[in-house]
């Protein structure tokens, strides 16, 4: 019979021992015989055959050794490639890390700005309550302090982390001072805008042009010879002199009486009148409004006068009281 081998190698295993004998052991347990297997090698060149026999522990040692190596060798592998993978994810961020801290850098020299803007505001809001006389904000009131948890990122010893939650702290900070300083500008609005309004209705000009003939107090009166009391200033000024109001009001009398002649009163709020008497002409009617510099006349000398000037009266709920330290400037030196 000639041998027709279709490979290179044909391996037949028989089992020797086709029956597994099982004997009973003499504690709890039963003995397996084991199988021996052989191998029938053929090779083509010259027909000889080549028969190995192995028991089967072996074989089973020899699967467990090849299983090991493929899983290690897949292992490996994934391992090799997975680190490929995470470089590469390193790489991209550090990357993502640089940019990230030069954007903060940004953000940080941005916010370091606007601290600077807001140091600014307040120094001017201190400085217009100083002008205004009104009180300082309390010093622990300017630090808007708040309440909350400590870093959450400072266990994770981020340095990005720890800087972009001080700009996060510096930016909720400037957001507390801005509100802060809103609050406190509309508080400075309402007290200038009432200065402003208790200053327009304040006297602060002489209403005419010339010198002043009398002042405020006792002096002899030039009709009988006594020693009175004079209760306003006398302007001396050519007859015709334009008389203007010496601050912001409405004319509540514009009408000729016994001793000032033709005279006009205005009322500037708060208690505080001005009169102008001895007029030769009344440019103004009573319920008229008035801003500072307004022209009411014309100096004359009717009434109870020697000669053209201005009888001018300040009055506080109408007791005179002495024009002269009103007056800041005449009108002429305001245009």
């Amino acid at each position: 019979m000639t041998w027709q081998p279709q490979s290179h190698i044909i391996a037949q295993i028989f089992c020797k021992h086709q029956a597994v004998e099982v004997r009973p052991l003499t504690g709890n347990g039963f003995e397996v015989s084991s199988k021996r297997f052989s191998v029938i090698i053929v090779p083509p060149e010259n027909g000889k055959i080549v028969n190995r026999e192995f028991s089967q522990r072996l074989l089973v040692i020899a699967s467990l050794f090849v299983s090991f190596f493929i899983l290690a060798s897949v292992y490996s592998a994934i391992g090799f490639i997975k680190a490929g993978i995470d470089k590469k994810k390193m790489v991209g961020l550090a990357t993502e890390n640089q940019v990230l801290s030069a954007k903060i850098g940004d953000l940080e020299s941005t916010v370091a700005m606007l601290k600077s803007d807001v140091t600014q505001i307040i120094n001017k809001d201190e400085n217009i309550r100083l002008v205004f006389d009104l009180p300082p904000i309390d010093p622990d009131i300017r630090q808007v302090g708040v309440g909350g948890e400590i870093n959450p990122t400072a266990d994770l010893g981020s340095e990005l982390g720890q800087r972009s939650w001080l700009i996060q702290q510096d930016i909720d900070k400037i957001g507390r001072q801005l509100d802060l300083e809103n609050a406190s500008y509309e508080q400075l609005l309402a007290s200038v805008q009432s200065k402003k309004l208790q200053l327009d209705h304040t006297p602060t000009i002489q209403p005419c042009d010339g010198f002043v003939s009398r002042g405020f107090g006792m002096h002899v009166d030039p009709f009988t010879g006594n020693y009175q009391e004079h209760t306003g200033m006398d302007i001396a000024t050519p007859k015709g002199t334009p008389v203007h109001v010496s601050a912001a009001g409405v004319v509540i009398k514009a009408s000729f009486e016994s001793g000032l002649g033709n005279c006009i009163v205005v009322d500037h709020g708060c208690g505080i009148s001005t009169a102008y008497g001895h007029l030769s002409k009344i440019m103004v009617t009573i319920g008229q409004s008035l801003k500072r510099g307004d022209q009411i006349g014309l100096v004359g000398s009717t009434g109870y006068s020697t000669g053209p000037h201005l009888h001018y009266e300040v009055r506080d709920h109408d007791r005179p009281i002495n024009p002269a330290p009103f007056i800041i400037t005449n009108y002429a030196s305001t245009q």
